[in-house]
Formats: C-alpha cells, structure tokens, sequence
C-alpha cells in the first residue's frame, strides 16, 4: 500500500465522491498531513471519506484460505471504475481475478498490470487485450522519455536519463528509451525495450508496468490511470475497457 500512496493521496483530494476537502479549503495544511501517513492509513481515511474503491488483498482474499473471496468480487463487479491496477501473475494463478479484470476492461476501465513476479510468458496478456508485448530482459540500464511518454507520464518521471533496474517490454507504444550518452556514439541497431509500454485506446488503454522497484515510480503507475489517446491520434490501437 506505501507504494500506491500517490494514489490514495489524489483519490482523497481529487475524487468526486470523496468527503475529505469538504468542510474546509485548506488545502496545503491538508495535504502535508496525508504526506505524512503510511499507505494502510491512506487507505483508512480513503474509505472512511467515501472515496474510489480502493482495497488491499486482505480484502479481495479469504483470510482462512488465502483464496479469492468470491463473495467480495461479485460485490466489486457491480462499479464502474476508472482503472484496475493488478499484478502480472494474476492472468496465471487466480483466474477469478482475472475474469473480473477482463469484465472491468470490457465495460471500459483502463488496466494496469505491474510486474511483480516478471512472468516472461505474455502470450495470455497479448491475447486477452490484443497486443503483441514481449519481454526482452530483465536488466539495468539509464532510460529517458521518448516523445509518447512525455505525453503520457510528463513530471512523473524525473527529467533527463536515470539509471534503472526493471523488466524491458518490446511491441509498441514504448514510452522510455535507452539513454545513451553522445561520448558513447550511436544507440544499438536492437533497442531493449521499456520499463512501461502502453495501449491507447480513445478513452482508456492497457499499460505494463516493469520497474522493479515499483515504490520508486508511484506517481507513473497513477498517470497511467488516466492514460488515453488524444484525438485523432495514430496511437490508438485498441480499445481497452
């Protein structure tokens, strides 16, 4: 939960149906308050206030069993969400999940899938949201924006190049590059890949997420949130629920 608290933090102040700004305009006083909270009490105060729906997996899974809870994700079914943010092993090991993503995708959520385990096998992911993605390493290298992520993740990534570890994606809609430094000379002939990589849809799209260390890049995870093509953009590639 630590690492999603910009998310929490923006659901708080930026919701529509979160109480927490009611009653009172102060915002900075307000917001170095939530700066200071731990993601568990973020997520306290994001359910008390009414904001999104938010839950940790003690609350989508079976405290005995440890299985999904069923009973909760019929529940969660019935919203309508902006996005579902879930983790790379999902499409594998827990198909009730994984039928509840599908079903959010197709009634028009965008979805972010976040490496956590790094499955090199994408095929289920290229199927179920018509990409072609592949997984080409899981390595360290210095990155910089391309020109789609400036449009996407702007000031959510530091400027310039910065030296990262994280799973490299190839097969369209790249948003970082390699960084190569002008001393060195030209870049490989065979780009790596991206730590992020994107499909745009007019309204919503489908991203992954391979930074491996997912605490330090929170405010990206968020942009992608709300990730969509602009109009008349020849980005758009399909259409993601």
């Amino acid at each position: 939960m630590d690492s999603m608290s910009h998310i929490l933090i923006h659901d708080l102040l930026y919701s529509s149906t979160s109480t927490y700004m009611r009653g009172g305009n102060d915002y900075e006083a307000k917001l170095k308050h939530l700066l200071s909270l731990d993601g568990k009490e973020l997520l306290l105060l994001t359910n008390k206030h009414k904001g999104s729906v938010i839950l940790s997996e003690e609350h989508v899974l079976d405290q005995k069993t440890m299985n999904v809870d069923m009973k909760k994700m019929c529940q969660l079914d019935e919203g309508n969400y902006q996005a579902v943010i879930v983790d790379d092993t999902c499409f594998i090991r827990e198909p009730d999940v994984a039928v509840f993503v599908m079903k959010q995708y197709a009634k028009g959520s965008s979805v972010v899938i976040v490496a956590i385990e790094g499955i090199y096998d994408l095929s289920i992911v290229n199927k179920n949201f018509n990409v072609n993605w592949k997984l080409n390493a899981y390595t360290s290298r210095a990155i910089e924006l391309n020109y789609l992520g400036k449009q996407i993740i702007d000031d959510a990534f530091p400027a310039g190049h910065k030296y990262v570890k994280a799973h490299f994606i190839v097969g369209g809609g790249e948003l970082f590059a390699e960084y190569v430094c002008p001393e060195d000379g030209p870049p490989s002939p065979y780009p790596l890949g991206s730590p992020v990589i994107t499909s745009l849809g007019d309204s919503k799209s489908v991203s992954y997420f391979g930074f491996a260390n997912p605490a330090d890049y929170k405010g990206i995870i968020l942009k992608l949130c709300y990730a969509k093509a602009p109009p008349h953009s020849p980005t758009s590639s399909v259409i993601c629920s």
